[in-house]
């Protein structure tokens, strides 16, 4: 195995570690806040989890599944969270359903541009040193998470120091257009 194949695969490893804790907590402050922002945060660092285990297996020497099919898996993972961000988003803004004005939101997102940034950058690299489709879609599923931490603050930081409640679920369905082009690029 080459180095730049056992460095991703410890980069990848990393990234479920920190998803699992940074999904925690944005699922638990999503829900008790009622923050679409936030909760789609938290689904998403579930799906990078899944994407993170996919990419592994299509990047294991067992290759327990071709590159084109965990590639395609990973692209199903953003189509999912489309169609949650629609819904819930949707479904707040027609029932006028207030969220809670939490700074917790912004706390979670910063963090997540310092970890998620340099690390969606280091796989990127490799992925593309070692040309490997695989590797380079898991780390535009961690991209796309940076992209989120800046709306989620967004959505959360308007929210917080405006009282603008429905910009929490604005912000979530300005992740649409990105999420669309990625799932019709690995497709």
């Amino acid at each position: 195995m080459s180095d730049a194949l056992k460095q991703s695969k410890n980069l990848i490893f990393f990234t479920i570690l920190y998803n699992l804790i940074e999904g925690i907590f944005a699922l638990s402050v999503g829900f008790s806040e009622n923050s679409t922002a936030l909760l789609s945060f938290g689904i998403d660092s579930f799906i990078e989890i899944f994407a993170s285990a996919v990419a592994l297996l299509g990047i294991s020497n067992s290759k327990k599944i071709n590159e084109e099919t965990a590639e395609r898996y990973i692209a199903y993972s953003f189509l999912f969270l489309i169609f949650f961000i629609l819904a819930k988003s949707s479904y707040d803004l027609l029932n006028n359903k207030v969220n809670e004005i939490t700074y917790i939101g912004i706390i979670i997102g910063v963090i997540s541009i310092f970890v998620e940034g340099p690390l969606a950058y280091k796989k990127l690299k490799i992925g593309r040193k070692l040309n490997n489709a695989v590797i380079i879609a898991e780390a535009k599923e961690t991209l796309f998470c940076l992209n989120l931490s800046v709306l989620v603050i967004i959505g959360v930081g308007v929210n917080y120091f405006f009282d603008i409640w429905y910009f929490d679920p604005v912000a979530a369905l300005l992740m649409i257009p990105w999420l669309f082009k990625e799932y019709r690029e690995h497709k």
